[in-house]
């Protein structure tokens, strides 16, 4: 996968050039992307998809740098295995009513990043979309809540696993559960971003998770952070 790079002429320095690949059933929620895209700062191209094939040519050949999936496609099947075929690839998916009232849904469901169709507009996902170039998780206040309100609930019902951070790990783990970005640790904790980044992936693979949000379940499961 391209490296996302700033994009040049732009007001804001932080700006990314992101090529965004849609791949959604609903014709309205369709046309609504293909609406607020173009106008959106960070994407530098916007394609869309209707057929599975067609997308997986334009993904053999790292294309893109985001994938928009809505919980009405394929999603399960196919967000798992875009995680080991295309692991540079962030995922945002859009949740209809019934998987944002799911208790199950964002496990089965593991995007990069997630939006409700219901609150979608051009800002929100213009936010997202700098989430994710940031190497961020965008995902609703609400559905955040909840999902760190069960992980609290189930932890005293499962056994205790040893999981060993060195003292930077748990400096970085805990500046993940305050929501911080890679650029936002890295200046608290007086280290480059590419540190931040390393510490991160470190801190991800000793808890097993396969997204910051992921981690900071598991985190609260085990015990690990209050």
């Amino acid at each position: 996968m391209t490296e996302i790079q700033e994009k040049p002429d732009s007001g804001d320095p932080t700006a990314a050039r992101l090529a965004v690949a849609v791949h959604v059933e609903a014709e309205i929620l369709r046309l609504g992307l293909r609406a607020m895209l173009p106008g959106l700062a960070p994407v530098e191209h916007a394609e869309e998809f209707t057929h599975s094939a067609a997308l997986e040519r334009a993904l053999a050949g790292n294309r893109f740098h985001v994938l928009i999936l809505s919980s009405s496609t394929n999603a399960s099947a196919s967000l798992g295995r875009l995680r080991h075929t295309h692991p540079g690839l962030r995922t945002l998916l859009l949740l209809d009513s019934a998987d944002a009232a799911s208790d199950s849904a964002l496990a089965r469901l593991p995007a990069d990043g997630y939006l409700l169709r219901e609150e979608l507009t051009a800002a929100a996902l213009e936010r997202a979309l700098r989430q994710l170039a940031a190497d961020e998780m965008p995902m609703p206040l609400r559905l955040g809540r909840r999902l760190l309100s069960q992980a609290g609930e189930s932890a005293h019902l499962l056994p205790a696993r040893r999981v060993r951070l060195t003292a930077r790990e748990y400096d970085v783990l805990a500046h993940l559960v305050a929501g911080l970005s890679n650029k936002q640790i890295a200046r608290r904790l007086r280290i480059s971003e590419h540190g931040v980044k390393r510490l991160v992936s470190s801190v991800l693979l000793k808890l097993g998770a396969a997204n910051r949000t992921a981690a900071v379940v598991t985190a609260i499961k085990l015990g690990l952070i209050d």
